[in-house]
Order: structure tokens, then C-alpha cells, then sequence
């Protein structure tokens, strides 16, 4: 980007809720200011909405045109981009991590934390985990590859500081079930006072694409 761009600061974090979906969307994006000049700007679109014709990446191109959005890009020079789904059952949604001869590490597994939108330090920290169990397994078995499975991988990850961090937003997802104030207002209150001891649990009890609304009950934005 435009090195001389007045609203590039780098080290900045910005993080957007909704807009331009409808409020009935969850959605979010996020947009980081690295040095020396470089940006990085993606949007998040949950796969739970009703109309059918939603586009994510459209919604993407129109969040660039929002004011606090396009003064940071004016000027600049699109590099690279990319479109990948993201894991965010959370704490609820780890499967079994491990099977014979393999183990399931980072946002494999659903590691990410959704309501910080980060998962590279948990997706760092269980790839360690998973290398301690397969060189403590090396050297029981006198240098030589097994195929067995290191359930130990799977006790560790439970007991290490990320299930303990996953745990305590484990119900942020689960509130916009029920709209986007209420999620708002619900995730704030798990995130600054109850942190994961809340006695209750918001669990999904449906997959996303049972969601979606038929092409006739919707119109396209």
C-alpha cells in the first residue's frame, strides 16, 4: 500500500461486527497493519444464513467500500488472496484427536478461538504437543516408526492451556444463535465476567446447511 497513506499505522488491529450483511448474519471482519506497508484485511461470514443468495465474497467487496475501510486501502496494490472455511465449533466441537499412526493438530481440529478470531498460537502450541508425543514414542520404541496411537497427544492437549482458553468462550458462537444484539450482548458478558464459568451451555443442535432457507422464500440483496 501507499506508504504515505496517513491512516497506515503499523502494529494497528482493527476488527469490524456485521456490516454489510443483514443483522440476522453472523459475520466480522477483521484488517491487521503490518510494517513496513503491507495490510491484511479479511471477512468472516458464519455458514448458518437463511438466504440462499448470500455471497461472502461479494459481501467482502462491498466492506472494502465502507469510509473506515477504504481510507486504510486507497492507493494500494492487492498482493495476494485467499478463501478458506473456518473451524469454529470451539471447545464443544474438538473430536477425537487421535487414530492410529496420525494425530489432529491446529485448525484441523477446531483449536480456533472465535471470539478473539485467532487460532496460530493454539495451532502452534498443539503441533508442539503432537511432536513431544511422537519423539517420547520414537524413543520407547528404540528409534523405529509404529503405527500406534499416542492417546497421550489427545491428555495433553485436555490439560495444556488451550483447551483452558477454548473453555472459556465456549458459548460466544452459540449466542448468535439468537440474533445479533443478543450475541453481542451475551458474548461481552462471557468474555469480561463469567469467562468459561457460566452454568450453562449454548450448544448447536443443528449443521449449518439445515439453515439455509429455499431460493424462493429469499430475494437476492
Amino acid at each position: 500500500m501507499d506508504e504515505n497513506n496517513p491512516h497506515f499505522r503499523a502494529g494497528h488491529v482493527q476488527h469490524t461486527v456485521n456490516w454489510p450483511v443483514t443483522s440476522d448474519v453472523y459475520a466480522g471482519s477483521f484488517m491487521y497493519h503490518m510494517a513496513p506497508n503491507l495490510i491484511h484485511l479479511g471477512y468472516v461470514v458464519g455458514l448458518d444464513y437463511k438466504n440462499p443468495y448470500l455471497n461472502p465474497y461479494e459481501e467482502f467487496q462491498q466492506l472494502k467500500t465502507h469510509a473506515e475501510i477504504r481510507k486504510v486501502l486507497e492507493g494500494g496494490e492487492c498482493i495476494q488472496y485467499g478463501a478458506r472455511v473456518l473451524n469454529e465449533g470451539g471447545y464443544h466441537a474438538i473430536p477425537k484427536l487421535t487414530f492410529p499412526g496420525g494425530m489432529l493438530a491446529g485448525c484441523s481440529a477446531g483449536f480456533l478461538n472465535v471470539a478473539k478470531i485467532k487460532g496460530s498460537h493454539n495451532a502452534m502450541k498443539t503441533g508442539m504437543l503432537a511432536a513431544e508425543a511422537i519423539f517420547a514414542n520414537f524413543e520407547k520404541n528404540n528409534d523405529s516408526v509404529t503405527g500406534d496411537e499416542l492417546t497421550e497427544y489427545e491428555t495433553s492437549v485436555r490439560s495444556s492451556w488451550v483447551a483452558e482458553e477454548l473453555k472459556t468462550s465456549r458459548n460466544f458462537k452459540g449466542g448468535f444463535d439468537k440474533g445479533l444484539w443478543f450475541g453481542m450482548a451475551h458474548g461481552g458478558l462471557i468474555a469480561h465476567v463469567t469467562k468459561g464459568r457460566e452454568p450453562w451451555t449454548l450448544a448447536h443442535r443443528k449443521r449449518d446447511s439445515e439453515t439455509t432457507g429455499l431460493k424462493q422464500d429469499h430475494q437476492p440483496k
